[in-house]
Formats: C-alpha cells, structure tokens, sequence
C-alpha cells in the first residue's frame, strides 16, 4: 500500500526585534501520513497479519477470550473458597455462643429452642454480632453473601453468574457442616443447635415464620448491599442486626434458621432429619424469593425518585426545598423570628447575600 505525505504545520521563532510577531508556515513534506485503519485496511484487501500492527484481528482475540473465561473461572474459585471461610468463622462463632446459652442454662442441653428470655437474647446476640464483625471483614473479598438464600436472590436479580451462584453456594454449604463440626468438637454436653419447631407449632406456622423473618434478612441486603449507595459501607452493621432482629422473633418458635447453610450443618453433623426439616429450606427459598420481588416492584417503580436527595452530596437542591416544610413555615409565621441559613425561602437568601455584597462594596 503507497503512503502519502502531507503537509505539516510548524512555527518559526518569534521575531524579537519587532512590537510583534505573526506565526509563518513552513511546510515539510518529508513525513508520512498515519496508516489506515484496520477496517480501511480489510477493505482494501490488506492481509490480517498487516492490519495486526494496527488492530487484533479474530485469530487474535480467541485467546484473549480464553484468558478472560480462565480470569473469570479463578474468581468464582476465590468467591468460593471466601465464602465458605466466611460462612465456616461465622456460623462457628454463631454455634459456640448458641451452646454456650444452653449449656449455661442448666441440665447440660445446648437446645436452641428456648423460651428463656435471657438465653433468646443471648443467642441473638451470638448470631447478629457475629455476622457484623464476619460480614465486615469479608465485604469486599467475595460479598460476604454466607447464606443460599442471600446467594439464590443475589441470582435472581442478575447480581451474580449462575456459574458463580451455584459455586458459592456450595461452598457456603459445606462451611456451614463444617462450622457444625467443629462446634461440636469443642463444646461439651449436648450439642443441640439443631432447628427444631417448639411444641404446638404447626409446619404451617413454622414455614411462615422462616419465610418472613429470612425475607427480612434478604431485603436487607438487596437493598443496602446490592443497591449501592451512601450507606453502603455500613451495610454489614443493617444486615447484622435484621439477623439479630429475626432470631428475637423466630427462637421460641422455630430456632430460627433463616439460612440452610445454618439449618443444614448440625443436621448432618448429628445425623438427625425430623419429617418437619424441609420446611426450613423451603421456607427459607420463599422468603428470598419474597423478598427478590418486593425489591424488583420497587425498582419497577422507580422507588429513587420517591426521596431524590437521599443519596445526593447537592445541599443546594435540599436547602432549595426544605423552606417549604411546615415547621419552617411556623417559625417564619411566628413575630420576631426568621428561620435563617438553609431555612431560609431561597428568594430571602439571594436578597441577604446581595446587601451584604452592597456593604462590601461600600
């Protein structure tokens, strides 16, 4: 292909015995133009090996989409070796307070279904601040999701891949049998931590309760975790303290599972499955799919535009609309006083600022 030169634009120097000086054009004609581009040089019939200098042709990219499947397969790999050490410190912590209330309690059963008031706050405790202080430390390795049901919503909302889905959940799984195991092995008396429903509970009432209590866990993270915004960073504190909140109202009924990783783990451990044990992951699944709904509807609604300085750093567009709240209006109503600053009718604001500009001036 023939390269054809152009002119190129340059500058003599200023001429300094003069009041001044005008740019002069000199023309070189020694240097080429840039090459075509590599959809110029394909139409043109240039070679593929040619148009690489300029741009990767197909042959080229084939390895990079290798590369970039292979980057993706090790961070589904590391998501997943984190959240089963995540779940696994979590749910270990989170077991060893629960046995210790029962143990503490007297007669040497580490039961977790209590109607103890004390031994219920306890638990709670143990459950919610552990998922803080955990879900803190791993938030920004792999999500700190360290639940199927969280992972399963995650999904639902297009968060997650279903390959990384599928893997971190399995994961979390197997950090929840193993977070049983090692309980048991350093606790003593028995090990009761399973969830079972108290007497007089139906299988409706149980399966109910699971899917409210895990629904509001859910929604919390959808909201403050996977909704980003200022708040985010003190996502684990909310999602810490739904759990908390869940397992007050669910421990005298059903033990409160609210996560089959939590519900799964000292049922295998213990080799003990009541007839009753599905409704927990069943329940559990509902409520995230619970709430996966409410969160999509309030999407659909546009739900940011509800409270649209909620997230924003403009105090001009908050000061701007504040002066019209109706305790602002009864200060201005009142004789002898007159809200000031951001308070103030934007109109009153402009007018203050331009007589104090006037006195400046003076």
């Amino acid at each position: 292909m023939a390269h054809h030169s152009r002119p190129i634009l340059r500058f003599s120097k200023p001429d300094t015995h003069g009041p001044g000086w005008e740019p002069k054009q000199e023309h070189y004609w020694n240097e080429p133009e840039p090459r075509p581009s590599l959809q110029q040089d394909h139409r043109e019939g240039c070679s593929s090996r040619t148009a690489s200098v300029h741009g990767a042709p197909r042959e080229a990219r084939k390895p990079r989409a290798k590369k970039g499947i292979a980057r993706e397969i090790i961070h589904d790999i590391l998501a997943s070796v984190g959240e089963f050490t995540g779940t696994f410190i979590f749910l270990l912590l989170s077991f060893l307070g629960a046995a210790s209330a029962g143990y503490n309690r007297g007669g040497g059963d580490s039961s977790i279904t209590t109607n103890d008031n004390q031994t219920i706050l306890f638990i709670a405790l143990s459950f919610g601040m552990s998922l803080v202080v955990v879900a803190w430390a791993f938030f920004r390795v792999t999500g700190a999701a360290f639940n199927p049901a969280v992972t399963f919503s995650l999904w639902l909302v297009g968060n997650l891949t279903a390959r990384r889905a599928i893997a971190t959940a399995v994961a979390q799984l197997l950090g929840g049998i193993a977070a049983a195991g090692a309980a048991k092995g350093l606790t003593i008396g028995t090990f009761g931590v399973t969830n079972t429903l108290s007497d007089g509970v139906s299988i409706g009432q149980g399966l109910g309760i699971e899917m409210f209590t895990t629904s509001l866990l859910v929604f919390t993270v959808l909201m403050l975790a996977a909704e980003k915004s200022k708040t985010t960073f003190l996502a684990p504190v909310a999602i810490g303290l739904a759990l908390f909140v869940g397992h007050l109202a669910s421990i005298g009924w059903t033990g409160a599972g609210m996560n089959p990783a939590r519900s799964l783990g000292p049922s295998v451990v213990i080799g003990s499955f009541p007839g009753n044990a599905w409704l927990y992951y069943v329940g559990q699944f509902l409520g995230a799919l619970l709430a996966t709904m409410l969160y999509v509807l309030l999407k659909h609604l546009d739900y940011e535009e509800v409270v649209a300085d909620i997230d924003t750093d403009n105090t001009e567009f908050s000061a701007a609309g504040i002066h019209k709240a109706p305790a602002v209006a009864l200060i201005n109503a009142v004789p002898g006083l007159q809200a000031g600053g951001a308070l103030q009718d934007p109109e009153a604001q402009a007018e203050v600022r331009e007589e104090r500009q006037l006195q400046m001036d003076v």
